[in-house]
């Protein structure tokens, strides 16, 4: 049984303090995650102007090939999603793994970046997925919603039968169904709910990381830990979370948002080793 010894958690401060000041045990690292995630950034950009580019507005007609190379670019872009979905745990075992070395003994040089990361692949690529579980069980009512939403409103726009010698309607407008979605309060209120719980989820995600490096967990175990860790230190959990939320911000014309959940575990990092440093989990049989 989980006995927690726990008194009082680390200051906010502090977990800020040493975990940021243990990142730098892993500039490596850091190289390597922005290598692997540039490829999928650039792609991302690139569809983007791909997609207004195919998508005809009111009074256009769809270009075939424009659509033809949207969707052929698209298609390299799940490629790549995947190998960083199976790449991605690699580095980051590495990357914590090297932290983690810094915080217990700060004046020791940290484990070679590979070694870590073979350590800890799989039991990263289980919590990886676990994540991913996660968020598709709580999106996808969601985007259930949302397609019906969509499909409700493109068949109450789709012009009728024009009359003999009359001009033909117009297309749909794909800009006038975003209107029309974000102008619905019970549908933004489910996209907000749904973001909410998803973070909620990756909180729990990257704390269970971190528990697996410190305490060396499966991933399982590590995610009950993470659970109740999470309970246990609700203003500092809610404070990381804070400042991966404006981090992401102010990256994010640079195209990395959402990458930055390096910068709460880091910090959920030097706590966890705090604890087990101090004797405050411990496992009782």
């Amino acid at each position: 049984m989980l006995v927690d010894h726990r008194t009082h958690g680390l200051p906010i401060g502090l977990i800020l303090t040493r975990g940021i000041a243990a990142a730098r045990a892993s500039v490596l690292g850091a190289l390597w995650l922005f290598l692997l995630y540039a490829p999928t950034q650039v792609l991302s950009a690139v569809l983007l102007g791909l997609q207004a580019d195919a998508m005809a507005g009111a009074g256009k007609q769809p270009d075939s090939a424009q659509v033809i190379t949207y969707f052929a670019a698209a298609g390299g872009g799940l490629v790549l999603a995947l190998a960083v979905f199976f790449l991605f745990p690699l580095v980051q075992g590495g990357i914590l793994g090297q932290i983690r070395d810094r915080l217990e003994e700060p004046h020791r040089q940290p484990g070679q970046l590979g070694v870590y990361g073979k350590a800890f692949y799989a039991r990263f690529l289980g919590c990886e997925a676990l994540f991913a579980l996660g968020m598709f069980v709580i999106l996808l009512p969601a985007m259930c919603a949302v397609a019906g939403f969509a499909f409700r409103e493109i068949a109450n726009a789709a012009p009728g039968l024009p009359a003999e010698g009359a001009a033909p309607a117009p297309p749909f407008d794909p800009q006038q169904l975003n209107r029309h979605l974000l102008s619905n309060p019970v549908m933004l209120a489910g996209v907000v709910v749904a973001s909410l719980l998803a973070s909620v989820v990756g909180m729990v995600y990257w704390m269970s990381c971190s528990i697996v490096v410190a305490e060396g967990e499966r991933v399982v175990p590590s995610w009950r830990k993470s659970v109740r860790f999470c309970r246990q230190n609700v203003a500092a959990v809610f404070v990381l979370w804070l400042l991966n939320v404006a981090a992401g911000l102010l990256v994010s014309p640079l195209g990395l948002l959402g990458q930055l959940g390096i910068v709460k575990n880091v910090g959920v990092l030097a706590q966890v080793t705090e604890l087990r440093l101090r004797g405050r989990w411990k496992i009782r049989t």
